[in-house]
């Protein structure tokens, strides 16, 4: 809908867009899409190079073994470590293609929500896509579950006591104490 279609109509729209909760809903929405978005470059870029790792220098930094890196990883997409790392997380099995292909998806609304973000507040026709934040929260939820399987089928005596679905680390956490925040603010805003 644009102002010249319907001027009145526009107007609301806009006025709407401008009520207080939905401000504070797009704000909110912004910082949670950003830190779902450093996580899974965390979970993504980082562990996936550290899982190379062959021990630590004199400093306590790991020290990588870069020649597998580069033939395992950084080969799948030699332009794109990123998109490499996905790959070999496909390969690995953590994810599906259909994951990380997601992430792209996911990466775009991401950077246009954090550079734009006063057009989502404005624009009647810009819509924060939650489904998508959705899906990365199940995204990051899978990638985490694999790299606590490693760690519980390299360290523990008996893994298969160990429920993964139930591993729950301090960083997903927070971050599902900050979705359900804004959940419940939304919905006490909603009900008065």
């Amino acid at each position: 809908m644009g102002y010249t279609d319907d001027p009145e109509g526009y107007k609301r729209a806009v006025e709407a867009k401008l009520q207080p909760e939905n401000i504070r809903f797009a704000l909110m929405f912004a910082s949670l899409l950003q830190m779902i978005h450093e996580r899974l470059k965390l979970v993504v870029l980082d562990e996936v190079r550290e899982f190379y790792s062959v021990g630590c220098d004199d400093s306590g930094r790991g020290i990588v073994n870069e020649d597998a890196y580069q033939r395992n990883v950084l080969a799948l997409a030699p332009k794109n470590k990123f998109r490499a790392s996905l790959l070999w997380l496909v390969k690995s099995e953590a994810i599906t293609m259909a994951q990380a292909d997601r992430l792209n998806d996911i990466y775009d609304h991401r950077h246009a929500v954090t550079h734009e973000l006063i057009k989502y507040i404005v624009d009647p026709d810009e819509r924060l896509d939650t489904d998508l934040f959705v899906e990365a929260v199940e995204i990051l939820k899978a990638i985490k579950r694999f790299w606590a399987g490693i760690v519980v089928y390299t360290t523990i005596d008996n893994p298969a006591e160990v429920d993964l679905d139930e591993v729950f680390t301090l960083d997903m956490m927070v971050l599902q104490h900050c979705v359900d925040a804004v959940i419940e603010g939304t919905r006490e805003r909603v009900s008065e």
